[in-house]
């Protein structure tokens, strides 16, 4: 079975290549704040549409 490698170190490691100024932990923060607001604004999407549905 092939191992897949976490996203969190996927997308840091992908993010250092594009950028030469950044240590692996501004990286890591970056890549976790992204994924944060990602997450929070699909959440309050999926809460407005079901409002919306609701209505």
């Amino acid at each position: 079975m092939a191992h897949r490698q976490h996203w969190m170190i996927r997308f840091t490691d992908e993010l250092m290549t594009l950028t030469s100024d950044l240590t692996q932990e501004q990286a890591a923060d970056f890549v976790r704040r992204v994924y944060l607001a990602g997450h929070e604004a699909g959440v309050a999407e999926a809460a407005e549409e079901s409002r919306r549905e609701g209505e």
